[in-house]
């Protein structure tokens, strides 16, 4: 656990940069959080356009763009997990990259699928927390390997 979780709970920002995560599943993924963290000392926070619907992308790509940057340049956030794979995520990939600041850096990354180009964008830049890891929407299908990864 980051020292950051020591003044109070360490936040994880869901964001979803692909396709759409459907709010059931946000849900289950919420409950097996309380759960796994009965405390709070960690708690999820999902970004509000985690749910939007365009398509079958989880909002269209500047929606998706913007909520990605909002979450990784907010300093109470601790760390991104991305809420699914699928397809998305390299649509904005080149777009949000400019946009980050100092705080985005210093932040933990995790997902795969698609969101593995992103991943992929940020190491070339030399983000260096970056782990290519189970997306939020597995929690709930496969809870040691959630927890594995949060651990880390």
């Amino acid at each position: 656990m980051p020292d950051s979780a020591k003044s109070g709970p360490f936040k994880i920002g869901v964001v979803n940069a692909s396709s759409r995560l459907d709010p059931a599943r946000g849900e289950a993924i919420q409950a097996w959080m309380d759960q796994a963290y009965p405390g709070g000392e960690v708690q999820l926070v999902f970004h509000p356009q985690t749910f939007n619907k365009h398509g079958h992308f989880g909002g269209d790509d500047a929606t998706r763009a913007r909520a990605f940057v909002e979450f990784a340049n907010d300093p109470r956030i601790g760390a991104v997990w991305f809420a699914r794979g699928g397809y998305g995520a390299c649509r904005i990939a080149e777009a949000v990259l400019p946009r980050l600041t100092a705080v985005a850096r210093k932040k933990k990354y995790m997902g795969y699928s698609d969101a593995g180009s992103l991943l992929a964008l940020l190491y070339k830049a030399g983000f260096p927390h970056l782990a290519h890891g189970p997306v939020a929407s597995v929690a709930v299908r496969h809870a040691a390997t959630a927890d594995r990864a949060l651990n880390w």
